[in-house]
């Protein structure tokens, strides 16, 4: 009677569901797509969403109290399910209960919050010119609360991006979840419906309506990380017109800053009274620190006498109690050292104070701001290297923490445990100190980093005359730097930089001379274009040797400055500098002895050209390409170098020529001569000759030999003028029947008697 009891309510729970189901697949408040906006979906409050979901917790409700009295052996078995099945079902119900409860909540924060946007929309749209209570001008300690209140809006608003993206997620897997179950949801629909055997027809329809109840978890989900996505985006938005209302209190106050002679002296004396305590507690932790570090000694001697036994937990406690007593003795020299920094951050923030009051009172120059602002750098530098350092000490306090609770949990000895009680006392007062010196090095990196901003926006919209000013006293700074300091008497960059600028006009005057007056004066003189170069290198030599000397004396630097490379000097030409003087010397070689001259042709290596220039370490050489070649001086003594215009321009030319056998050979000296002399730059002097070189296969060779003057030394002349002759020989003796020489072979039978001849039968295909 009781199955039968139990089956009638589960099929009314049965029933309920599927009211329900029908009941809830339309949505309590609208969800429609925002343009632009991919995943950001705007949810709609509905006026009576609120009611409707509690109207669906009490109908859901009594259908949980039903589902639970039907979760019994005999319902289990008429459907075919077990009883941990009906439990689950039951457990989902309640899940479903939990998340229209928690849709309610989301609902009422999103009505919160469009009430608190549309209060921030008045006072943003407000042009009310009074943005702070007080009236101006503002001090420094009004700007900075405003700019901590900005420093935690912008943490806020970073919160809830990363608040926004996770729901933005989590929303999005609602979806997935959705459709897999809508999915579920069609195929057990299609198994019921495909289904004949009535015998399992509650099975199929428990599962149909498993699948359902589901889905309807899912589309809940659904709804309510649409809400999460909707409240966050709102959030997001307050948090952005908070820091713009911020934003503009910020500026309102700037811009009506005021030197504040009161507030710097509040400001200075709240410093002074933490100098004081600081100083004061200074005292107190090396007062205690002795204790400690007697304590520690007293540890340290406890052991050594415990060592002696062979009770293991004596040991044990020993080495316990000196752990716990050097994890107090590092505390404290932690602490106090802290403590010390602490001082010199309070000492550098009332400097930090007085310059920016400074800056407000125009009290400064420019010189004084670059300073500053280096000096703020590498405060800064330091104080981020500082806070990564105990950060990373503070990671590996509480990993130790931790591993000595651990300890201590498993610990069965009280005198052990009570060690390390003291342990863990310790450690935790050092994290607990780290983190205070923590805090406060974030506040100090925080007043640094607004007094750095505040240079730089000075720096920023300063007068440009300033800003020369400045530059031009940093440039007078550099001018008047000291080099380096020889008998008394400085060297500075003025005193090189007129020096160089001395020495660099002089050798270009010294230059312009040479060109003009000492080249015209030693060509009438006669001498040639070397000789006239080989002058004009010693005066240039002689020039820049003045020049130094004269340089050196206007700006009063002493000769014995060079004293200090002379060692350098030495080992430099000793052993990187051989080369190189062998090249120089042999310049000078080469333009008193002359061995080769300007405009001389010349081969050097199977390589033709002519000399442009003689210089102190290379003789510039143009190739008949117009290729230059750089020659090193040496290579002119110590190698063999044919010089063709050493004395004079005469050059010996020749051309060979071959005729036919049977050709008359007085003839062709006569031909070849008359070819040569027509040539008009063939001398006579000496005679152009002939000669009948050999007698070959295939025939007669001549070969005629002239002397011609090389006037523009064109490496390319001769070659021209025997390519004419060429030509005119060959013209002379087509005119006279005279066949030039082509190869011949003459073949040769012995007739004294009749040829044998025979045929090779393996050549016969």
């Amino acid at each position: 009677m009781k199955t039968t009891h139990s089956l009638n309510i589960f099929l009314f729970f049965l029933v309920g569901l599927i009211v329900l189901a029908d009941f809830i697949v339309s949505p309590v408040y609208a969800v429609p797509e925002a343009p632009g906006q991919p995943q950001s979906e705007k949810v709609a409050l509905d006026s009576s969403g609120v009611a409707k979901l509690e109207s669906w917790i009490t109908d859901l409700k009594e259908k949980i109290t039903a589902a639970q009295e039907a979760e019994n052996e005999g319902t289990a078995k008429q459907f075919g399910v077990s009883v941990a099945q009906l439990q689950e079902q039951t457990a989902l119900l309640r899940e479903i209960e939990g998340n229209y409860q928690r849709q309610i909540t989301a609902l009422k924060r999103q009505e919160s919050l469009q009430k608190e946007q549309e209060n921030l929309d008045k006072e943003f749209a407000s042009q009310q010119e009074l943005l702070v209570a007080e009236p101006p001008p503002y001090s420094l300690s009004t700007y900075d609360g405003l700019l901590d209140q900005l420093a935690t809006a912008d943490k806020q608003e970073q919160t809830a991006n990363v608040s926004l993206k996770a729901s933005r997620k989590t929303l999005e897997e609602a979806k997935t979840r959705l459709e897999e179950a809508s999915h579920n949801v069609r195929e057990a629909h299609e198994e019921l419906q495909a289904h004949t055997n009535k015998d399992n027809g509650l099975l199929l329809n428990w599962n149909l309506e498993q699948e359902r109840i589901n889905k309807e978890l899912a589309r809940a989900s659904l709804d309510l990380e649409r809400l999460y996505v909707a409240n966050a985006e709102d959030e997001l938005r307050l948090v952005q017109l908070k820091k713009q209302i911020i934003q503009r209190h910020v500026d309102w106050v700037h811009s009506r800053l005021s030197y504040d002679r009161i507030d710097l002296n509040k400001n200075l004396e709240m410093l002074e009274e933490q100098r004081a305590t600081l100083i004061s507690r200074i005292d107190t932790l090396r007062r205690e620190q002795q204790d400690v570090e007697n304590a520690w000694i007293a540890a340290q001697q406890e052991l050594e006498a415990a060592q002696a036994t062979v009770d293991e937990s004596v040991k044990k406690r020993a080495v316990a109690y000196l752990k716990a007593r050097e994890a107090w003795r590092e505390t404290y020299q932690n602490v106090l050292e802290q403590t010390e920094n602490i001082l010199l951050l309070l000492n550098h923030a009332e400097q930090v104070w007085q310059r920016r009051y400074a800056l407000l009172g125009e009290n400064y120059t420019f010189e004084q701001l670059g300073n500053w602002r280096q000096e703020t750098d590498n405060q800064i530098e330091s104080i981020g290297r500082l806070i990564d350092v105990k950060e990373n000490y503070q990671q590996k306090l509480q990993a130790e923490i931790a591993s000595i609770q651990k300890q201590l949990a498993e610990e069965e000895d009280e005198k052990l445990k009570e060690h390390l009680e003291t342990h863990v006392a310790a450690m935790n007062k050092m994290a607990e100190r780290n983190f205070e010196y923590q805090t406060l090095l974030h506040s100090a990196l925080t007043v640094e980093q607004r007094f750095l901003e505040e240079i730089d926006a000075i720096l920023k919209n300063g007068a440009l005359n300033q800003k020369l000013k400045s530059l031009g006293a940093k440039l007078q700074g550099l001018w008047e730097f000291e080099l380096w300091v020889v008998d008394e008497r400085s060297v500075t960059v003025k005193k090189v930089t007129m020096a160089l600028l001395i020495l660099v006009l002089g050798m270009l005057l010294a230059r312009l001379i040479g060109r003009t007056i000492i080249r015209r004066s030693l060509r009438r003189t006669g001498f040639d274009e070397s000789a006239t170069a080989a002058v004009e290198h010693l005066l240039s030599l002689l020039a820049l040797l003045v020049l130094m000397i004269f340089a050196l004396h206007s700006v009063n630097i002493p000769l014995t400055v060079f004293t200090f490379l002379g060692g350098a000097i030495a080992i430099g030409v000793g052993f990187g500098a051989q080369n190189l003087l062998n090249n120089f010397i042999s310049g000078f070689i080469l333009l008193a002895e002359r061995p080769v001259k300007i405009n001389d042709m010349i081969e050097v290596e199977n390589n033709f050209g002519i000399i442009e220039k003689i210089g102190m370490r290379c003789t510039r050489v143009r190739t008949p390409g117009n290729i230059h070649i750089l020659v090193p001086n040496s290579s002119f003594l110590e190698k063999n170098i044919i010089n063709w215009t050493l004395s004079d321009r005469e050059i010996r030319g020749s051309v060979a020529m071959g005729v036919g056998h049977g050709s008359d050979t007085r003839y062709v000296t006569k031909l070849m001569l008359k070819a040569v002399h027509e040539h008009e730059k063939i001398l006579d002097h000496p005679e152009p000759v002939v000669l009948f070189e050999d007698v070959g296969e295939s025939s007669f060779r001549f070969v005629v030999y002239f002397w011609f003057s090389m006037k523009n030394l064109y490496l390319l002349e001769q070659r021209i003028i025997e390519s004419n002759i060429r030509h005119r020989i060959i013209e002379l003796f087509r005119e006279e029947g005279i066949v030039t020489a082509y190869p011949q072979c003459d073949v040769h039978l012995h007739t004294a008697k009749p040829m044998e001849m025979k045929i090779d039968p393996s050549n016969v295909k």
